[in-house]
């Protein structure tokens, strides 16, 4: 009898569980690797979980050991334009950084930035500027988008669908978008900013390359979002 009453107790205090519908915008590289565990986690929960994948994507090919839904879109950058920014990425983190002064590491990332910005815009395009896919999009009845914020636009079709926005982000380097963006506390001599090389057991001089590393990298962010900002005015 006691079992009972407990249990009658439990259901008092708990409310019922419902699965959602849940659209997950596009990422690429360890950002995908990242997210993917979420998206496990939220089907082992009962969760639908459906996945926006451009025809381009690296690692976001589907695999018919995946348990969530692929939504494919067309997109204008192929998957070798991803494959060869991330290869001129990842040689000038690996061998060419520690090669160059802190002004021509700016540089070389505003480059690569604006590379990444031209990809992602055309995934923006890929699935806004496509009435067909919108409407499957709306008529799906998604609950809530997640993203990583490393690509843009997830916010522009949440709004477009209605339905609540989720982040779940990685990192940004020197940690600008979670800096400048999120507000999250980062002070400079305690935390090494992301692709800095530093570790959090910095000495002074370290302390003081990571406060230069932060202040470089800014106005750099700052100025390449302008392109961001003038594609956004078409929406909002």
């Amino acid at each position: 009898m006691k079992l009972v009453v407990c249990f009658l107790s439990l259901l008092a205090v708990f409310g019922p569980a419902e699965c959602g519908n849940v659209l997950v915008w596009y990422t690429e590289g360890s950002h995908w690797i990242n997210l993917k565990i979420v998206l496990e986690t939220l089907i082992d929960r009962g969760h639908n979980v459906t996945v926006l994948v451009p025809d381009g994507a690296l690692f976001m090919k589907a695999k018919e050991s995946d348990r969530f839904f692929s939504q494919h879109f067309s997109v204008s950058a192929s998957a070798q334009d991803m494959q060869d920014f991330l290869d001129e990425l990842l040689h000038f983190s690996v061998y060419e950084m520690d090669q160059l002064n802190l002004l021509q590491i700016q540089m070389k990332f505003f480059e690569l930035g604006s590379k990444h910005q031209d990809m992602s815009l055309s995934y923006c395009d890929g699935i806004l500027k496509s009435p067909e896919l919108m409407d499957k999009l709306r008529n799906g009845k998604f609950d809530v988008l997640l993203s990583d914020p490393m690509y843009p636009c997830s916010d522009i079709v949440a709004e477009e669908l209605n339905v609540p926005l989720v982040y779940t982000f990685r990192f940004s380097i020197a940690h600008a978008v979670e800096r400048l963006c999120g507000q999250i506390p980062a002070p400079p001599s305690f935390v090494p900013g992301a692709m800095s090389k530093l570790t959090d057991k910095m000495s002074f001089k370290e302390r003081i390359i990571n406060m230069l590393f932060y202040l470089s990298v800014d106005p750099f962010c700052i100025i390449g979002w302008k392109k961001f900002d003038n594609y956004y005015t078409e929406y909002f």
